[in-house]
């Protein structure tokens, strides 16, 4: 025995045995760190350990076999011991060993020290990655009859609305996810783009009143399979689904949550199936148009409220629907019975702030949005009233915060972007303005909203060729339901595009086209701009001061805040109106 492993010895099989093991290791940590970059299939990582098993028999029957000897490779046993040059070797390879050895712990000192700092900031700086972050794909519609496609919509926007309400998981919003629908994208791709650890997709099937749903969590940077479940159930049971699917994601990304959390989101929302299904169909409705959004969504809710006269959801949406077309009544009314069913559901206290931002009541509007917020933290919608309440009760810090936050949990959403451009301007930082306005152009090339304003940004800031070019794809991109527009002509008059202004102005003067309600005046004024007629913008602006309060536009903030720099609002005279218009509207 001891003859035999003095033969292994001089054979170099320990010293072989030792450097393939090294240079396997260091060929595995390389394909595991480079896979995803180089963007490899899942399996890539795992053949290379299987052909790195496979070659260590052949290496150690090799090492045996052959000797290394002044005329090159031979036979070991044709080698005679005065010929073998076993020392030599052996010193060489102890030198092989130890460089295999020092790099491979190079690699391993810059993998998980240099390339990652301890405390987590570093990677959320230098990577972005949102800890315990998740995004969920639209799930695949499966179902048979395409009159149900809107369960797999809303079921995917309720399992979102479940996961936001652990506060432990940052949920990216369904509007960034929205572009995913059928994307031939890679798992670790969207991750990459989204800035989240993890995604989940899955498929909703619906027919004959049982549902079937598959869903599946995948890491974000191998693609792999973290956890999935198939739940095949009567369509009664979809609450149950819900609340299992956010609790196995959460404790899938050992992401801690209360008690207090969990019985939320167990929490059965409705008692009536059939409810929640014209619920479901309602929020498939949503639309940012006010008269549409009336028509669509009104008639469902009020048939899923007379289902189940107790169904807090129903009556919360409702509310927000009357907010967002100016029935104060209604909004209160149906606001306050959402309450009373659900006094934690912040949906109720951020259509009542809708209603009262929209018109022009900011101090009542940042009561209602503070108590949304606290109730709901992570919610998009409730987020974004928050914000715009925010910058026009003057808290352009906490403002500029939570749009910060918005664009984290919605990486995709241009209107997050815009709206962060727009804070960050106001607040003074006009660079990190117009680079989230890029963004959203990026996003959204078709925005005409976005388009407008960076125009007006590069012009504000000296690029006017730029912000001619913009503002003039804006105006191309508008439908033509929105032309002329009185504050197309004031932007081009700001960028001195002064024939073009007086064309839009004249057009606009010419088609007796309706201004919002309560805006008259402010178009008025926008209109005597243009014409640089400074006497009539006054008694415009005076008009606006004394009328009544009307719906807020943003093209208010415009006039309160001189966003564009005009020097005709800073002259002394526009200066005391604008600070009257100020008070009126509350805004600090």
């Amino acid at each position: 025995m001891t003859s035999f492993f003095g033969e292994l010895k001089r054979r170099h099989v320990f010293r072989v045995a030792v450097a393939y093991a090294i240079v396997s290791w260091i060929l595995v940590e390389v394909s595991s760190v480079l896979g995803p970059a180089l963007n490899l299939p899942d399996w890539a990582t795992s053949l290379v350990v299987f052909f790195v098993l496979l070659g260590f028999p052949l290496a150690l029957i090799l090492s045996w076999a052959y000797d290394l000897t002044p005329q090159g490779i031979e036979r070991t046993k044709s080698v005679p011991t005065p010929g073998s040059i076993t020392q030599a070797t052996g010193r060489k390879f102890d030198f092989v060993v130890i460089g295999l050895m020092t790099v491979g712990i190079a690699f391993l000192v810059v993998n998980n020290y240099l390339l990652e700092d301890d405390s987590g900031e570093a990677s959320e700086t230098a990577v972005g990655v949102l800890p315990n972050s998740i995004a969920v794909l639209p799930f695949e519609n499966l179902s048979p009859d395409p009159d149900n496609a809107y369960y797999a919509a809303g079921i995917h926007e309720e399992i979102l609305n479940q996961l936001a309400k652990l506060s432990a998981l940052n949920v990216i919003a369904r509007t960034s996810m929205r572009q995913y629908a059928n994307t031939d994208k890679s798992i670790p791709e969207i991750a990459s783009e989204l800035n989240v650890e993890t995604v989940m997709e899955g498929s909703v099937r619906y027919d004959a009143g049982r549902i079937r749903i598959t869903t599946q969590l995948n890491d974000g940077v191998t693609g792999a399979h973290i956890w999935s479940e198939t739940y095949t159930r009567e369509f009664d049971d979809i609450f149950a689904i819900e609340s299992d699917v956010a609790t196995n994601v959460a404790n899938a990304l050992e992401a801690e949550f209360s008690l207090e959390e969990q019985l939320k989101i167990e929490e059965l929302p409705t008692n009536s199936p059939a409810a929640y299904a014209l619920y479901l169909k309602a929020r498939s409705e949503f639309t940012n148009n006010a008269r549409l959004i009336r028509n669509r969504m009104e008639p469902l809710l009020l048939d899923a409220i007379d289902l189940d006269p107790e169904f807090a959801l129903a009556y919360g949406w409702l509310a927000f629907v009357y907010g967002y077309v100016l029935e104060e009544a209604l909004t209160l009314e149906y606001a306050e019975k959402a309450l009373e069913l659900d006094p934690d559901l912040g949906l109720a206290y951020a259509a009542i702030s809708t209603m009262y931002y929209l018109t022009s009541r900011f101090e009542e509007a940042l009561q209602s949005s503070e108590l949304a917020i606290q109730l709901s933290p992570s919610d998009p919608f409730v987020n974004t009233v928050y914000a715009e309440v925010l910058i026009a009760t003057g808290n352009e810090e906490e403002a500029l915060r939570v749009r910060e936050q918005a664009t984290r949990l919605d990486p995709a959403n241009a209107n997050a972007f815009s709206n962060l451009g727009m804070t960050r301007w106001i607040v003074g930082d006009r660079d990190g303005g117009i680079v989230a306005m890029r963004r959203a152009v990026q996003l959204a090339p078709e925005s005409v909203n976005s388009h407008e304003m960076l125009g007006m940004m590069e012009a504000v800031l000296g690029n006017r060729a730029e912000g001619v070019a913009q503002l003039r794809l804006a105006e191309r991109l508008a439908p033509d339901d929105e032309r002329p527009n009185v504050v197309v002509a004031y932007h081009y008059r700001v960028v001195e595009l002064h024939e073009d202004a007086a064309r839009i102005a004249r057009a606009w003067a010419e088609s007796g086209q309706q201004a919002p309600q309560g805006a008259a005046e402010l178009m008025r004024l926008f209109y005597y701009l243009v014409l640089d007629d400074e006497e009539q913008a006054l008694d415009a602006l005076v008009q606006l001061i004394e009328a009544p309060s009307g719906v807020f536009i943003p093209p208010f903030t415009y006039v309160i805040t001189n966003v564009w720099d005009d020097p005709t609002l800073e002259k002394p005279e526009f200066q005391e109106l604008r600070a009257n218009l100020r008070a009126k509207f509350g805004w600090n």
